[in-house]
């Protein structure tokens, strides 16, 4: 990672420039989703915290004004019903969004496929899939008018192919990854930066919770990565779109291509082939 990346994250008054007035946070309640609204409000931009979870919303909200100054505004709401982002829009109102970061979307079941219903299956759809492209088409319309902005969708190696008890999740995640790097190669010239940051692990109650309840091994002591390195690395990669893929793209040797690297040369080369055959525009 370059110092200039890094020195562009810590210059406050560049990152409110790019990005504007206010973030919107979604799964903001803990874990990777608060240190991403921790960071983000010590750059001086206000935030929107979305989760289901309103007593957790609130207290990071008196957190946030208490120690940067800024203003916090808490939706509670659940990102997997069929109207979530016309309710979202609606609490948000005129506030202008110029940095979305989505961090909703774990999988709650972690169960082979005709396990679970479809009706749960349905709610995991909607939320990694439905409410992620009505987000991105909303709010993407709107930073592209004023050429600036960026989306940072928090998603998994499991969007790289699909496997045991993970299908509904490595299928939905894979959408959004597919989304991403498209917007990606359609908003990189016009101002709005895209990341997909995909990660395998990550030190959150969830996540401590879920392996101890398939009975994992050491589940609450083994050593996981934690979420406010991730959201900082994130943020200071967030330029340099559209995918970084966590921790193999800080493991590799200097000179060589990273997994991150490649997808990025993979999108690029596969949208000028695709050009010859249904335009440029």
């Amino acid at each position: 990672m370059s110092e200039e990346i890094i020195n562009q994250l810590d210059d406050a008054p560049a990152f409110h420039r790019r990005y504007g007035d206010w973030a919107l946070i979604a799964g903001a309640s803990h874990g990777i989703g608060a240190a991403f609204a921790r960071q983000i409000a010590a750059q001086g931009l206000n935030c929107i915290l979305v989760a289901r979870n309103e007593t957790a919303l609130e207290s990071l909200k008196a957190e946030l004004e208490a120690q940067h100054g800024i203003q916090a505004l808490c939706v509670t709401q659940d990102l997997s019903a069929a109207d979530a982002t016309s309710r979202l829009l609606g609490a948000i109102g005129a506030r202008q969004v110029g940095l979305v970061i989505y961090n909703a979307g774990g999988d709650p079941f972690i169960s082979q496929f005709l396990n679970t219903s479809t009706e749960h299956w349905m709610k995991l759809l909607r939320m990694n899939t439905q409410t992620v492209m009505e987000i991105s088409h909303a709010f993407g319309g709107r930073m592209i008018e004023q050429g600036r902005g960026g989306f940072l969708l928090v998603g998994s190696h499991a969007a790289l192919g699909g496997m045991r008890k993970l299908g509904m999740y490595s299928a939905t995640k894979a959408f959004s990854l597919n989304l991403g790097e498209s917007l990606w190669a359609e908003w990189k010239d016009r101002g709005v930066d895209v990341l997909n940051l995909l990660i395998s692990t990550v030190d959150t109650p969830t996540m401590r919770e879920t392996m101890q309840r398939l009975n994992i091994p050491n589940a609450m002591t083994m050593p996981l990565p934690q979420a406010d390195d991730i959201a900082r690395l994130a943020l200071q990669e967030l330029r340099n779109g559209p995918t970084l893929i966590h921790p193999e793209d800080m493991a590799v040797a200097a000179g060589a291509a990273s997994p991150g690297s490649l997808r990025r040369d993979h999108v690029m080369r596969k949208s000028a082939e695709a050009a010859q055959f249904i335009g440029n525009d």
